[in-house]
Parts: C-alpha cells; sequence; structure tokens
C-alpha cells in the first residue's frame, strides 16, 4: 500500500479540511507542518511545491485538495468484518481477495 504524507500549515483551513476527509475515509496519513519541519519544508523547495495542503501519495504529488485525485491514487480501501466490525484495510484493484480479521480471525471474501 502507498504511503501518504500530508504537507500541511497549522493556520491553513484547507489542511483542515482535507485531514478530516482523510480521517473520514480511513485513509492512514502522516501529516508534516512545513512551519516547524525544516525537512518538510527542503521536501516542498526540492519539488517546487508552493502551496498546501499537499498530498505526497507514494511517488504521486497531488497540491490542493482535490478528493477525487487523492481517492484515485489511494491504493486501498477499508471494509469491515462481518462478524465483529473491525476495520480491515484491503488492496483496491485486487480483483477477488480473501482477508482475514486480526481481531477475530474470520475470513472474508471480497
Amino acid at each position: 500500500m502507498k504511503d501518504v504524507t500530508v504537507l500541511t500549515t497549522s493556520t491553513c483551513g484547507y489542511c483542515k479540511i482535507a485531514k478530516e476527509f482523510l480521517i473520514q475515509n480511513k485513509i492512514h496519513f502522516i501529516e508534516k507542518d512545513v512551519n516547524v519541519d525544516a525537512q518538510a519544508r527542503r521536501e516542498m523547495t526540492s519539488r517546487n511545491i508552493t502551496g498546501v495542503p499537499t498530498f505526497i501519495i507514494g511517488n504521486d504529488v497531488v497540491v490542493g485538495f482535490d478528493k477525487t485525485r487523492i481517492l484515485e491514487l489511494v491504493d486501498h480501501r477499508m471494509v469491515k468484518c462481518q462478524n465483529c466490525g473491525t476495520a480491515i484495510r484491503v488492496p483496491t484493484n485486487a480483483g477477488r481477495i480473501k482477508a482475514r480479521c486480526p481481531k477475530c480471525k474470520s475470513t472474508l471474501n471480497l
């Protein structure tokens, strides 16, 4: 699965909305505030990025809050175990798969 990093600032309203969107869609992400994280700021500069929020999804970069593009690039989805309700991360576009619940050990055929 692709790593998702969000470059933000604490004063950016769109950054707050973008993080809520990721949380609501159960997309795991790492946040880096470019105002306090010098390495994140250097990464922005090296990629010629001038705005936040910026999403680094695998090798792809999305500058701005483009919900459709973000969901296209994220290569996983969350499903709930039918037995215990535990959320399980599974790959998208992988055809039919079997997933095992980490909590109750039941098998899900997806």
